[in-house]
């Protein structure tokens, strides 16, 4: 048993040595990097459900937020943050600051 366990542990090492020396290139084509087709960014705006929107709150400061237009705004800190296709992305380094939503009207 424990042969058998050496010549597979063997056999193994030098499988993972022979394919580090392929050449890089070689396994290129198995996985493409880019999507075939391309690909246009979401959309802002959608329905988001209103049990959602009830238990939602800003991530920053744990406030309530409500809708506004393709946003939803934190009641505290102001932030903007996008509903993309429906749904809400409340990531804080997605969100817009008040400035910037006030220079960004959408």
């Amino acid at each position: 048993m424990k042969r058998l366990l050496l010549v597979a542990l063997a056999a193994g090492g030098a499988l993972l040595w022979w394919r580090s020396r392929a050449a890089p290139d070689e396994d290129a084509g198995a996985f493409s990097a880019t999507p075939d087709v391309p690909t246009e960014p979401p959309k802002l705006g959608g329905e988001v459900d209103v049990e959602l929107l009830a238990i939602l709150a800003c991530p920053l400061d744990k406030q309530p937020v409500s809708r506004q237009g393709n946003y939803l705004v934190c009641q505290q800190c102001q932030r903007h943050y996008p509903i993309r296709e429906g749904i809400p992305v409340m990531l804080i380094d997605e969100a817009l600051t008040p400035e910037q939503a006030a220079a960004n009207p959408n």
